[in-house]
């Protein structure tokens, strides 16, 4: 038993060393997610198969655990790719989740107000105005911009990462562990913002005040718009994660000199897309546009606050400390 016991603790140890700040923001996620579940689930409007939802978000802690772990006890190049790219292969099955439980905190659309918004902030609704210029090539150049979604992420993410790595233990290079936590932030606080605001998009509200049309173009297009069919969910508009998400992206381009003359122009011209498509309002890109910025100031000021205390803390103990207060995050 004592070198079983024994270990369990080496074991949790050297988990626990591994950790770095983007693990715990995931893991407040996970809870803040499951808060709210077990906290609804005791009122009388009870969201549907709260248990679970909560079973499933438990599972995600587990997974990315395990990612953390295989890490920490075996350390190769795929193990360290794994641990640092975990999050990345869970965020579609965050949104996933956030589907099911869009209107626990809100029982309706606020696509009314996002509506009055865009009249007051554009003078007009914006999607009818793109529309009208719409033809199939235009249609299919603006795909191509939206589909560059799917590519952002993990191209300006591997440009970092192929950097190499700094320090014994193996991490990749400062700029990418800054990059995956500003990523990774921003889709937390976009998901959780849904649950107060669930808002579809033009193409989703019946009372929208101005066609949307069924666009046609090439291929992408075709491709695009069968992907959002079936894997997109009702409630995911406000903010859009997508501009949210690729103004980081073009943020650690510019700031790192990773291919800006293309990242810069795919998530400006994602962004008009989002509207042209009808699948966002104009108020929801500008919206996403300023979470980017605050969540990117904010994934610094976190990681800034994390180098201090680890400084801190490295000058008096020399018990083991999460990789958050060694190396800053």
């Amino acid at each position: 038993m004592t070198t079983i016991s024994a270990l369990a603790r080496r074991s949790i140890s050297l988990w626990v060393e591994e950790l770095a700040l983007q693990d715990v923001l995931f893991f407040v996620y996970l809870g803040v997610v499951m808060a709210l579940l077990a906290s609804q689930s005791l009122g009388a409007e009870r969201p549907e198969h709260a248990a679970g939802l909560i079973a499933y978000h438990a599972l995600l802690a587990v997974l990315g655990g395990s990612a953390i772990a295989l890490r920490a006890w075996r350390r190769n190049a795929i193990t360290i790719f794994i641990r640092w790219w975990y999050p990345v292969l869970l965020f579609t099955l965050c949104f996933e989740a956030v589907g099911r439980m869009i209107h626990m905190m809100q029982p309706g659309l606020i696509d009314a107000r996002l509506v009055e918004a865009d009249q007051w902030l554009f003078g007009e609704v914006l999607t009818p105005v793109l529309q009208g210029y719409a033809r199939p090539w235009l249609t299919e150049i603006m795909y191509i911009f939206y589909s560059s979604y799917y590519f952002l992420i993990p191209g300006v993410g591997l440009a970092l990462y192929v950097q190499g790595t700094s320090g014994q233990q193996g991490q990749p290079q400062l700029a990418f562990r800054k990059y995956l936590l500003t990523v990774s932030l921003t889709f937390w606080v976009c998901y959780v913002h849904f649950l107060f605001t669930p808002a579809g998009g033009p193409v989703f509200w019946p009372a929208y005040p101005g066609p949307v049309f069924d666009l046609t173009g090439g291929p992408v297009t075709a491709l695009e718009q069968w992907v959002f069919q079936h894997g997109t969910i009702v409630g995911g508009a406000f903010p859009s994660s997508h501009v949210a998400v690729a103004f980081v992206c073009a943020v650690f381009a510019i700031r790192f000199a990773v291919v800006p003359w293309l990242v810069v122009p795919l998530s400006i011209g994602l962004a008009i897309s989002t509207v042209y498509a009808g699948y966002h309002y104009g108020v929801d890109v500008l919206y996403g546009v300023i979470v980017g910025a605050a969540v990117t100031l904010m994934a610094e000021g976190l990681s800034r606050m994390a180098a201090r205390v680890g400084a801190v803390g490295s000058q008096s103990t020399a018990m083991p400390r999460p990789a958050l207060l060694r190396r800053g995050f």
